[in-house]
């Protein structure tokens, strides 16, 4: 009998762990709307003491980042696909300004937060000091 008390016990604390851990995380239906199309690379800047600066023109690489409806991306480069698979949007907190931010969270290729998102530009950028941030145009 004590030893069925102490499996109850263990169930109930890792139920609520689990829980606890997938709380912090917003899925929460976010509208991928904005998103879908075709974006085009446009420049990345920052890493330590700001030594990235890089354009198409300074890398020679064209890139475009295109997003579908279904939840799908495909990142090409200078014509050939270079990543493709799922993304998902969520919500958490910035590590750098510690305000909820949306994020992609990309099945190939990490996280990124979104720093800004209109009808034509987007930022994507590290959640971290030093990191970079890359703008595209619709």
């Amino acid at each position: 009998m004590l030893c069925k008390i102490k499996i109850m016990k263990s169930f109930i604390l890792a139920t609520f762990a689990f829980f606890a851990l997938i709380s912090c995380r917003n899925d929460d239906e976010l509208d991928i709307q904005p998103l879908v199309g075709d974006w085009t690379w446009i420049s990345t800047s920052g890493g330590i003491n700001g030594q990235i600066n890089d354009t198409p023109t300074s890398t020679g690489k064209t890139i475009k980042l295109s997003f579908t409806s279904d939840g799908k991306y495909t990142i090409t480069t200078n014509g050939t696909v270079t990543k493709e698979g799922t993304f998902i949007l969520y919500k958490d907190v910035s590590n750098l300004d510690h305000i909820e931010r949306t994020y992609i969270d990309f099945s190939s290729e990490g996280h990124q937060m979104i720093r800004s998102n209109d009808e034509t530009n987007l930022y994507l950028s590290d959640d971290a000091n030093d990191g970079v941030e890359s703008h595209y145009k619709k």
